[in-house]
């Protein structure tokens, strides 16, 4: 059940004036009850009414639209309770023996965006607690690192997921002739209500199932390393990982003949089509590109076998030509995406690849030893940025 406040309570929680809540009543966008008390998800809306000013959006129009039943914001269906803001800034950072402007700095770097007044949420000075004390041992420099890996993480995802729900459910709904606007505008708030829940409980559950692989493949890494360090077992001897890039060769000319919408569904349904391709060999997309894919496998030879697989399934599931570069190599892991000159080389081998190949260096097939896979001397190859010239092969099937 929907709590219900007072219009001081609610102009306190926005924040905002008390005047503005006058205003937006008097324009019919919050509804008090009889007594003038307010749903607390009315905060929400008297937000949305700012942000709609910020764009340049006429709230009088606003106005209009709600009262002849064609705009409709039932944020409680989807939006969380909203929290007060009883602290400072200026009194949290006495107690966490910390300053004002780095606990906004860091929780801007978390991608939120302190308020003017110098006041904090409930919720966001509990969490900025908790970073500051679990983490007492890291530098600011450091908690600014762990708050952008999280904050641009999180923000990306909550992003391109309503992207999605906008694209798969929304759009969908805006196609059934047999209902009205409102009717539709239901419907879309309903699925959108059910869809916040779904997801609020997937991202701790993936978040949970994900870090159960980690921390084990951590723990060996990490067991490896003190038996080799006492000298009780050498490490055990693994072929180096390999770095992969797939480029869409005809990306560009789709983006100039199609325009950036067709473009970017090609991207969309590009990754739909590696994820499977790549960890049936040992490997994983590590990020997107745009017009292309890097990736992580476990060794060479999964590494080309896979890129023999994701050349021929991404043509016939996109009709565009596509390449792969491949190397192998040490790397450097840092906040979940991989440097080094073994990535770097990866990236200009797929450059210098044509349309339809697999080109990878003499490191790569020398660890692959793969009796299905054969390997054409391309030479050596001068690669941009790149000292020396690269030994380079194509792989094709046996």
């Amino acid at each position: 059940m929907a709590r219900l406040i007072s219009a001081e309570e609610l102009a306190e929680l926005v924040p905002c004036p008390p005047e503005r809540v006058r205003q937006l009543v008097e324009l019919g966008l919050l509804q008090p009850d009889e007594n003038g008390l307010h749903e607390s998800s009315n905060v929400h809306v008297a937000r949305l009414m700012a942000a709609f000013e910020e764009s340049g959006i006429s709230l009088e129009d606003v106005a209009r639209g709600v009262h002849e039943g064609d705009l409709a914001f039932p944020l409680g269906l989807f939006m969380p309770e909203p929290v007060g803001t009883p602290e400072t800034y200026a009194g949290l950072a006495a107690k966490l023996d910390s300053s004002p402007e780095f606990l906004q700095r860091l929780l801007s770097e978390l991608g939120l965006s302190p308020a003017d007044d110098g006041r904090v949420r409930t919720e966001d000075a509990e969490m900025l607690s908790l970073i500051l004390t679990r983490l007492d041992l890291a530098d600011e420099e450091d908690l600014s690192r762990f708050a952008r890996l999280y904050g641009g993480t999180l923000q990306r995802l909550v992003t391109a997921g309503l992207q999605f729900f906008d694209r798969t459910v929304r759009e969908r709904i805006d196609e059934l002739d047999h209902l009205t606007n409102e009717q539709k505008d239901q419907v879309t708030y309903q699925k959108g209500a059910g869809f916040s829940e779904m997801t609020q409980t997937l991202v701790p559950w993936l978040q949970r199932r994900h870090r159960e692989r980690v921390v084990l493949e951590y723990l060996v890494d990490r067991t490896e390393s003190w038996l080799e360090e006492r000298e009780i077992a050498p490490r055990p001897t693994r072929q180096p990982p390999a770095i992969a890039f797939l480029d869409l060769t005809g990306y560009t000319a789709l983006a100039e003949e199609r325009g950036d919408l067709a473009a970017a569904e090609l991207a969309a349904g590009l990754a739909g089509v590696v994820q499977h391709a790549a960890q049936t060999h040992g490997g994983r997309p590590v990020k997107w590109l745009g017009d292309g894919v890097m990736f992580h496998f476990k060794d060479a030879g999964g590494a080309i076998r896979g890129g023999l697989d994701l050349v021929e399934q991404t043509e016939r599931a996109m009709s565009v030509p596509a390449r792969i570069g491949i190397n192998a190599g040490a790397v450097i892991v840092q906040e979940g995406d991989y440097f080094g000159q073994t990535v770097n080389i990866a990236a200009r081998i797929a450059d210098y690849a044509r349309p339809h190949e697999v080109v990878v260096s003499e490191e790569a097939r020398r660890v692959a030893n793969d009796s299905d896979v054969a390997f054409e001397l391309v030479g050596d190859i001068p690669l941009k940025g790149v000292s020396k010239p690269v030994r380079l092969h194509r792989a094709v099937r046996r």
